[in-house]
């Protein structure tokens, strides 16, 4: 965690979620994070493994990740909250301008992040709001 994390989003995830009114949108989550689980775990970059995904009810997407190369007892509070404050920027930015995120956008999902370390204990969590990346 000594070095900046860049959250990456998942391209192929809006792909995954059908453009018919007639399911809701948290119907449409749950069959995305279905697809996608069927796909992981998969490394993503500078030591992130995205584990899984999950829709949770009221338009909430979550995901849960592995430091696959840190320990809770190896860093520092201030690391882990510089972690969380570079992730989270990093990721509104993503959601506020990424394509592959209007769905999000334009449906006001709330994302939710976890973060464990290569032990399985949690290490930083945090959650984004449809206001934080400019829901209309």
């Amino acid at each position: 965690m000594k070095t900046f994390i860049k959250i990456l989003p998942l391209i192929f995830f809006l792909a995954l979620i059908s453009c018919k009114k007639e399911k809701s949108i948290d119907e449409e989550l749950k069959e995305a994070a279905a697809t996608m689980n069927k796909v992981m775990p998969q490394v993503l970059n500078e030591g992130i493994r995205l584990d899984s995904v999950s829709a949770q009810p009221n338009k909430v997407f979550k995901y849960n990740y592995t430091l696959i190369n840190d320990t809770k007892e190896s860093v520092t509070v201030e690391e882990i909250e510089a972690f969380k404050k570079s992730a989270k920027e990093g990721t509104i930015n993503i959601v506020k301008i990424s394509p592959d995120m209007q769905v999000f956008r334009e449906n006001g999902v709330t994302l939710k992040y976890f973060y464990h370390d290569k032990n399985r204990k949690p290490i930083a969590d945090f959650t984004i709001t449809a206001a934080e990346y400019g829901k209309k």
